[in-house]
């Protein structure tokens, strides 16, 4: 059994950047994810020797504060930016989940911990893995996506104010298809120098990316991004109907004579349909867990979406929030 300050449920990066925050402070933290990789959506894939980014393709900036962290990033030599001169769109170095990596290099994590419910114990927070493993805390802070905070929440002996139970309810996700289709070597596409497209696509798609002209593989890797509305028409359906569903409606960018291998990666929640307009949650006045994550935005963010940075501010917050209670 480990007992800690703070237990973080989460790996993606805002619960890692509200680990690094933490510990800059001296509080004593574990990060546990079910995962076998931190970076939750900043994922990629490693194939047939080729890479693939599969989540997040990128990040852009909007605030002074996210980018201090991207300039720290860049100086690095973690990130760079991709393209995009009036607003550029920034890339990981060797893919996006290597960005978390980093950042994550010092802080301790429990990787395939599939927690199963939390109780209070006294001023501890117990947490049970679904294989009886315990951690204890005394603060929680939970930035896994909301409707899988709310459930856990739920299901746990834990006292939720309806105000939270209410903001939590009306955070719903999208889901999200990704094709990733490798070619042969000797295959070029019209897609542009930069390897991403997101406009002039056929109907149903909504991004591909080149993984190779990204410059993150030496091998043809395309990730193709079903619409919501695709994505949700064909969830269920088995990978190959999906992947040929795909393939037959990119027809135009990619003749699938010229396809070497073919996977599939399901996002159950890829972007909010709604969000919550503070950076964080707290469950109750009586509990001491808070909710964060990409969904949990600043009353001045105008975009309205979940994004990298917003997953970033509501970690840094939820640091400040732990750090000066």
């Amino acid at each position: 059994m480990r007992e800690v300050d703070v237990a973080i449920v989460g790996g993606g990066i805002a619960g890692i950047v509200a680990a690094t925050k933490l510990i800059e402070s001296g509080r004593d933290i574990l990060v546990l994810d079910k995962s076998k990789s931190v970076g939750g959506r900043l994922a990629t894939r490693r194939i047939n020797g080729g890479r693939a980014d599969h989540g997040a393709q990128f990040f852009t900036v909007r605030t002074d504060q996210f980018q201090q962290l991207v300039d720290q990033w860049e100086q690095n030599g973690w990130v760079s930016k991709w393209y995009g001169e009036n607003h550029a769109r920034y890339k990981s170095m060797n893919g996006m989940n290597q960005l978390v990596k980093h950042i994550a290099s010092e802080v301790p994590v429990h990787l395939s911990y599939k927690l199963d419910r939390i109780e209070r114990d006294g001023d501890f927070y117990t947490l049970v893995s679904d294989e009886g493993d315990v951690v204890k805390a005394r603060t929680v802070l939970l930035t896994a996506p909301a409707p899988q905070s709310l459930e856990l929440l739920q299901s746990s002996d834990i006292q939720l104010s309806e105000y939270a139970i209410q903001s939590l309810s009306r955070i719903v996700f999208q889901p999200a298809l990704v094709g990733l289709i490798t070619l042969n070597e000797e295959v070029a596409t019209t897609l542009p120098n930069s390897g991403h497209q997101d406009a002039d696509l056929p109907d149903g798609i909504e991004r591909m990316v080149d993984s190779y002209s990204k410059g993150i593989s030496k091998k043809r890797v395309i990730s193709i991004y079903a619409t919501s509305e695709l994505s949700k028409s064909l969830y269920k359906e088995e990978d190959e109907v999906i992947l040929g569903e795909l393939l037959s409606r990119v027809s135009s960018f990619i003749n699938s004579e010229h396809t070497a291998s073919s996977q599939l990666k399901r996002w159950r929640y890829a972007q909010a349909e709604e969000v919550h307009s503070a950076p964080t949650l707290w469950v109750s006045e009586r509990e001491s867990i808070v909710v964060a994550g990409d969904a949990f935005l600043r009353n001045d963010d105008q975009s309205g979406r979940t994004r990298i940075e917003s997953a970033v501010l509501s970690g840094l917050a939820a640091a400040k929030e732990l750090n000066d209670p």
